[in-house]
């Protein structure tokens, strides 16, 4: 009986391991690629940066896309939608289906996550004050 490496093992069943769970997939913020990649984000896509500045405030908050660009930013639905969808790939933002094909929109439960995007809300908050101040 031949002894297979632990690494080996793994190495074959990486292929299968991902499409059958996706929650074992690396996250953004388990590199600094997608760390980078979530800052130029948030640098760049206002409407993103203000739904993450909404639940940095509101981290128990969910609704719906419509909820969300009426109640919580005050955008059109569409944008509101890519960045939903946006924050979603950068494991920001978690969905959750409700009925038909309405989906529930959530703060990520990865704790160090919400902690740095919150001092990164915050740094620009104070770095760039409002205008007219």
């Amino acid at each position: 009986m031949s002894k297979t490496s632990p690494a080996r093992a793994f190495t074959a069943l990486a292929p299968f391991v991902p499409r059958l769970h996706d929650a074992l997939k690396p996250t953004p913020e388990s590199g600094s690629k997608g760390v980078t990649a979530l800052r130029q984000l948030l640098a760049h896509d206002p409407v993103c940066r203000e739904i993450v500045h909404y639940l940095t405030l509101n981290s128990e908050a969910a609704d719906t896309a419509p909820g969300i660009a009426e109640w919580w930013i005050s955008r059109d639905i569409g944008p509101t939608k890519q960045a939903l969808s946006k924050l979603q790939a950068c494991g920001v933002v978690q969905s959750y289906p409700v009925q038909d094909d309405t989906l529930v929109y959530a703060f990520t439960k990865n704790a160090v996550l919400r902690q740095a995007l919150t001092r990164y809300i915050q740094g620009t908050i104070v770095s760039h004050p409002a205008k007219g101040r």
